[in-house]
């Protein structure tokens, strides 16, 4: 009697929770809106209306009806089955986003910027789609029966591949049906790549493109604000030591620097880094440049000069990451002197006797001499230090292009290890970088963008580094990439045997894991467990589903995993305990078998210590297809006994009530992020994103300094190929061997 009565109340939570039921695993994730963003917004407003002690506006009942109307409209979008029913409920929302641009009131404001970003790539997709079918039944007549079927499978594919899956992707109310859907316009957008790749069509590219701006939209934004691209960014220019160029040996003095900063730039991030210098250069055979002047021949036989030439200049460096790679260019500010030195020739005496009778003693033959040098040293240095500056900055450009190439491989794509960002956008302002594009796995048939843009309350980075991730699209990516893989493909199963190790072990320590395990061996492995006689060991044994598992957000902004084919294997209990009455049949194993599972998680961070963070993690719904069922094994695999589908009801939901109340704990502070630690993660948003946004951890080394030109003929150090150059100018080496200097007249 007191298992009937056990039995009895379990029976009735499996049907309380809907096991058994064919709506259990949809009930488990309810689909969001498409609309969120605008449901959310209005929600706000109401709720400022209704919280204690809040002043009553009078607008309110007015507002209301609108309100009311507005999403009324949106619901009409989003059931209707047919292109021109969607397009006529746009223009009504239409119609309502211009009242709302009237009305000077911040609320309303923001409504109507959602209602726009909303209403956007929609609009576009309707009129696409119109011009399209208007296009093909406006053509001229034809009896040609093949160009007739063509036009006929254009007007199909509008009103029934695409639109019948735009139709199941806005009306889902699951996400097991808005999944469905956007698989289906996934297809149609395959199928107009393809015949716009055999012959393209400008009604038909319009199309695909709207498509694809609307489902598969951008899934990763990068804002790093200055305080974290500085360190990376900004770096000495000058290195200070000897610099040999045309014949001539500098001194080169690096100063100090003097401004680092991010430029405006829509096409690439733009950056500058300025520093001072000072290069000094003894002019070695200034005295045969005297002598080869006429005028200056004179002044040479009276006296021997010497020449130091000094520059005290600023180089900047401007610097351009684009999606094609660097561009570097020089620039500087100079301050140009020179020092002019003579000493009286052995047997001009007399000559400079009648000079000094003249007035043309020693310190005004100088001077003249200065005033005839400093003009050409003052029009040669410039050009000289910029041929200098560009002949070293090409070098090194060149180089680390070679390097970023690796990575930056053409038509806005960026590619490291098994992943690609395809349009790829950098920008840049004064304040922060800005990076963003579409994160996918090189490898898989899953490969997918957003369907939904940034919800509003993402629409300000924060401090520091902030990346926006569209997390259901990006884990689809990665899953279906993993799945590709040859090791992955290797893994038939995966035996897990869980060991009892004090609290706060490492997680390697509380399991061992082992692939490819054949049944004996497992069964083996389970005898071993039941011997310790401990709840906490116990083996476990997964098969590999043959299909990598999907990932969507639900309208409670859980993560909502799909995982199809899921088998595995556990203990059975023993038959003696209350749970192996239930079973009902000999058993030592039970084979769990769910064609299709569907797992909501929900998550919080935690700081359990300041500057300390984790996830914890809590499994919300578990939910099985009806079609599930349990095998008995007891000695033979061959001879497993299926189980009535009321034990085997008990036994899954069983599994689901352990992995509800089991939490999952994810310490943060062990991940490799590079002197970065996490500082927030947001709530994971119905729209599927979610914020994650880190500081830095300590004080970082700057990732390189590009040395151009090393003094001593050390070996220049690069390991960043983004780095601000590291320029040794010879500023001053700038006289070409036989270069005359005039002497002043």
């Amino acid at each position: 009697m007191q298992r009937l009565v056990i039995a009895t109340i379990a029976a009735g939570m499996l049907i309380s929770q809907g096991v058994g039921s064919s709506n259990s695993a949809q009930a488990a994730a309810p689909a969001p809106t498409s609309y969120n963003g605008v449901e959310k917004t209005i929600s706000s407003i109401r709720d400022s209306w209704s919280r204690p002690g809040a002043v009553a506006d009078p607008n309110a009942p007015g507002w209301n009806v609108f309100f009311d109307a507005l999403l009324s409209d949106l619901r009409a979008y989003s059931q209707a089955d047919n292109p021109v029913d969607r397009l006529t409920a746009l223009n009504r929302i239409y119609q309502m986003s211009v009242a709302l641009a009237a009305v000077p009131w911040a609320p309303a404001i923001q409504l109507r910027e959602d209602l726009r970003q909303w209403m956007r790539p929609r609009v576009r997709l309707a009129w696409a789609e119109r011009r399209l079918d208007e296009t093909v039944r406006g053509l001229p007549p034809t009896s040609d029966s093949s160009i007739i079927a063509n036009r006929q499978r254009w007007v199909d594919f509008v009103a029934s591949d695409l639109g019948d899956a735009l139709s199941e992707y806005h009306g889902a109310t699951t996400v097991a049906q808005r999944q469905d859907g956007l698989k289906r316009v996934h297809d149609a957008l395959r199928s107009l790549k393809t015949r716009n790749q055999e012959r393209p069509w400008q009604p038909s590219w319009e199309l695909q493109t709207a498509v694809n701006d609307l489902f598969n939209q951008p899934n990763l934004d990068i804002t790093a604000d200055i305080n974290v691209v500085q360190p990376v960014f900004d770096q000495n220019l000058v290195t200070s030591g000897p610099v040999y160029r045309k014949g001539y040996w500098s001194q080169v003095t690096a100063g100090p620097k003097t401004g680092f900063g991010l430029l405006p730039s829509d096409d690439g991030i733009f950056f500058y880094n300025s520093q001072l210098l000072t290069s000094v250069t003894p002019i070695t055979d200034f005295q045969n440049q005297i002598a080869s002047d006429p005028q200056g021949r004179k002044a040479a036989k009276l006296y021997e000069f010497s020449a130091t030439s000094c520059d005290a200049a600023q180089l900047t460096i401007y610097t351009v990451l684009r999606t094609s790679g660097l561009t570097i260019w020089p620039a500087y500010n100079h301050n140009i002197d020179a020092s002019i030195c003579s000493a009286p020739e052995p047997g001009g005496g007399f000559g400079r006797l009648v000079a000094g009778l003249i007035g043309m003693n020693q310190n005004k033959i100088t001077q003249k001499v200065y005033e005839g040098a400093i003009g050409n040293f003052r029009q040669r240095i410039p050009q000289e230090a910029q041929e200098e500056a560009q002949e070293r900055i090409a070098g090194q450009q060149a180089e680390r292009n070679a390097q970023l190439a690796q990575y930056l491989i053409g038509n806005n794509m960026l590619a490291f290890q098994d992943f690609l960002i395809s349009g790829l956008s950098l920008r840049s302002r004064p304040e922060a970088v800005y990076v963003g594009g579409l994160l996918q796995s090189q490898a898989g048939d899953r490969q997918r963008g957003a369907d939904a843009p940034q919800p509003a309350t993402l629409a300000v980075p924060d401090p520091g580094l902030t990346a926006d991730v569209h997390l259901s699209s990006v884990l689809n990516s990665i899953a279906d990439g993993l799945f590709q893989r040859g090791q992955v493909k290797s893994v038939s199963n995966l035996m897990i045997v869980t060991k009892d190790v004090p609290p706060g072990s490492p997680p390697q320590q509380a399991s061992t894991i082992t692939q490819n395990v054949d049944f004996p061996a497992y069964s083996r492995a389970v005898d071993e467990a039941l011997k310790a006689n401990n709840p906490k060991v116990t083996a476990i044994r997964v098969k590999r589903p043959a299909q990598a598992p999907e990932f969507a957000v639900d309208a409670r902004g859980f993560l909502v995993a799909t995982v199809r084919d899921v088998e595995l294997e556990v203990p059975a209990p023993d038959k003696s305990s209350q749970a192996g009455s239930v079973i009902g049949v000999p058993a030592r194993i039970l084979r769990i078998q769910i064609p299709h599972l569907e797992v909501a998680f929900s998550h919080q961070v935690e700081e359990p210590t300041p500057g300390s963070h984790r996830i914890r993690a809590k499994v919300e719904d578990f939910s099985p297809s009806t079609t599930s069922q349990v095998l008995a094994i007891n000695e033979d695999e061959s001879k497993a006994t299926p189980l009535t589908r009321f034990s085997g009801a008990l036994v899954i939901s069983a599994i689901g009530a352990r992995l509800r109340s089991q939490p999952i704990v994810v310490n943060l502070d062990n991940l490799d992020l590079r002197g970065f630690a996490i500082q927030s993660i947001s709530p994971l948003d119905p729209s599927g994103w979610v914020r994650v946004n880190l500081t830095r951890a300590q004080t970082a080394a700057p990732v390189a300094t590009a040395a151009v030109a090393a003094p001593a003929g050390a070996e220049p150090v690069q390991t960043n190929p983004v780095a601000a150059e590291s320029v040794q100018v010879p500023a001053t080496t700038v006289l070409a061997p036989g270069g005359p200097v005039a002497v002043a007249r």
